[in-house]
């Protein structure tokens, strides 16, 4: 679902991001430099602030906060790096509402809206109110550390694999109760729409539109050829139980938050009963963003270099 941003009076933007990385302290400062100039308020991630003080000589020590405090005391939240700062970004969010706007300095980059060289002006149309919020379902993982229920969320996926063994595990799959399949395969991905263009779709798996009401199970590597991804409506309760010969399986959410358990190992995965909001530029269609990061249309077997070919599409997308 999409509905349009209108900027808060007195708004604040939160900047998280790895501050190990040049790159996100040079983005951050310039994008501090941005929001002052527009007297805008922010919060700086700690160790982010620290970078810049060292670096460039300029101290936002009243406004750098531990990252965990980002999210409460910011409006919006400005994710700097690739889809998986975005998704630690999700993460420390949780089910605050905060919208997200990621700002890309990786490689691909699904998630994220922005490039670089295009933060000053964006920032201004953000402050415009030309800017879309875009939500996106979570997945819940339930399980059982001895007598404790505990709990993953994951914007992409949750993941079930066989903890470093070389063998395969078995994977008891049941649907809302009703058996499906037992997979003997390397592990299985649980995703969501927005998951699908990542894991999911080394598995094999089919990619979602954001806004299609669905989860999909994917085996990882079957051992059978015909065990196949399955696509269930987001009202299903997907329940997985994990066999194997080794002491341990690892359940992993957005390939970050995991745990590790004692096979036979039993999870379920459901909604969770809050959503992720991205920020996004109205121009910018899902499918827009596939030809661009896939690029779907590029036929290297033509004529001139493959590498001529792609910057001249990429520009082409660009323009757009």
């Amino acid at each position: 679902m999409k509905r349009k941003f209108t900027p808060p009076n007195n708004l604040i933007v939160g900047i998280l991001g790895n501050a190990e990385k040049s790159s996100t302290c040079e983005t951050a400062f310039e994008l501090i430099k941005i929001l002052d100039e527009r007297k805008i308020g922010f919060r700086v991630q700690k160790t982010i602030g620290e970078q810049i003080k060292s670096r460039w000589g300029y101290d936002p020590s009243n406004s750098a906060i531990d990252d965990l405090h980002i999210p409460v005391e910011a409006d919006i939240i400005v994710s700097l790096g690739g889809d998986g700062t975005i998704l630690r970004a999700a993460r420390l969010v949780g089910a605050m509402n905060k919208p997200i706007l990621g700002v890309n300095l990786g490689k691909l980059g699904f998630l994220a809206e922005l490039n670089f060289d295009e933060l000053r002006n964006s920032i201004d149309q953000l402050l415009k109110g030309r800017f879309e919020i875009e939500e996106r379902t979570v997945l819940k993982a339930v399980y059982n550390r001895g007598n404790v229920q505990e709990s993953l969320f994951a914007l992409n996926d949750i993941v079930v694999d066989k903890a470093g063994s070389s063998r395969m595990i078995d994977l008891e799959t049941y649907v809302d109760s009703e058996y499906l399949i037992t997979y003997r395969a390397d592990g299985i991905v649980v995703s969501t729409p927005t998951g699908s263009t990542g894991y999911c779709l080394s598995t094999g798996g089919p990619i979602i539109s954001p806004a299609s009401r669905v989860i999909a199970v994917s085996p990882i590597s079957p051992h059978t050829l015909s065990a196949r991804p399955v696509i269930v409506p987001d009202t299903s309760v997907i329940r997985v139980v994990a066999h194997s010969n080794f002491k341990q399986v690892i359940i992993a959410a957005d390939g970050e938050a995991s745990e590790s358990l004692p096979p036979p190992a039993e999870f379920t995965v459901s909604l969770a009963p809050y959503k992720v909001a991205l920020l996004k530029r109205s121009k910018n269609g899902f499918f827009s963003i596939l030809r661009s990061k896939l690029m779907w249309g590029v036929d290297i077997r033509s004529s001139g270099s493959d590498n001529e070919q792609i910057h001249n599409f990429e520009a082409a997308e660009e323009d757009k």
